[in-house]
């Protein structure tokens, strides 16, 4: 059959077909003498449909080439079998990219709820949330905000290496240790919170328990006046801290153009 049947049979383009003959990947059977026509055979339909896999895939096509040039049973099963590896691990990426899409959408959701009733506090009993928790910040993190926002970049590392996709808003943990203080505008760790139900990678638990939730419209690393009025309210409510608070941003940068409408929502374990 002649390139352009070829190309419509194949899907593969027939600059893409004139560019695999150049480099020795996938050439024509037959090429006319007088007019220069490509023709190829049926039994190369198979050998393109693996090709347009293969780069669906990213396999390089030099390695692409190098197998076709050598193929034998045994040899497909092993490019096969490694690149189903190659396959499996996208697919665990799309899924996370697939969660993440989830949990921006829920945590914005809650964001626009919580607009209704920005001033009020809740007193809620919380089941234990997964959270995938990035490494203790050192001592000297406590030391300045600035410090402590640095710190964020060793976050993004750890999931880096973790092979964890990025793009959850990223929470911030302050100890109970230092809420004890009066510290509360230091990071003791950075997490990301999937949404319920996620394949996301987690290593760790935000606690079942009662929580003290309120939220504010805040910038970031703007929390304190937010922090005064719910740590007001526990002292009221004859409240004791017992565990950490938890910062997430509900409106961000992606939700919003304005920093000023950035909403913050923090939530402080406590017990009766």
């Amino acid at each position: 059959m002649k390139i352009s049947e070829f190309a419509q049979v194949t899907g593969i383009t027939r600059k893409n077909l004139i560019f695999y003959d150049k480099i020795g990947l996938l050439s024509p059977t037959r090429v006319d003498g007088q007019n220069n026509y490509r023709y190829y055979t049926y039994q190369q339909i198979d050998t393109a449909n693996v090709i347009t896999v293969l780069r669906e895939i990213d396999m390089p096509l030099k390695e692409i080439k190098a197998y076709l040039c050598g193929r034998s049973p045994e040899k497909m099963i092993c490019m096969l079998n490694r690149q189903k590896e190659i396959v499996q691990e996208k697919i665990k990426m799309l899924v996370q990219i697939s969660d993440m899409l989830d949990t921006r959408i829920d945590l914005t959701q809650q964001g626009i709820d919580a607009e209704r009733n920005i001033d009020s506090i809740a007193l809620k009993e919380c089941e234990a949330t997964p959270i995938l928790l990035g490494p203790e910040l050192p001592a000297d993190a406590n030391n300045h905000l600035l410090k402590g926002w640095y710190y964020l970049l060793d976050f993004y590392e750890f999931c880096r290496k973790n092979k964890v996709i990025r793009g959850l808003p990223t929470g911030i943990i302050i100890s109970h240790a230092d809420l004890m203080k009066g510290i509360y505008l230091h990071p003791s760790y950075y997490y990301y919170r999937p949404v319920s139900g996620s394949s996301y990678p987690n290593n760790a638990q935000k606690p079942r328990g009662l929580y003290v939730i309120g939220q504010e419209q805040a910038e970031y690393g703007r929390g304190s006046n937010l922090y005064n009025r719910l740590l007001a309210y526990i002292k009221e409510a004859g409240l004791t801290i017992c565990g950490n608070a938890y910062e997430e941003y509900l409106f961000d940068e992606i939700s919003t153009m304005d920093s000023g409408q950035y909403l913050l929502q923090i939530a402080i374990h406590v017990q009766k």
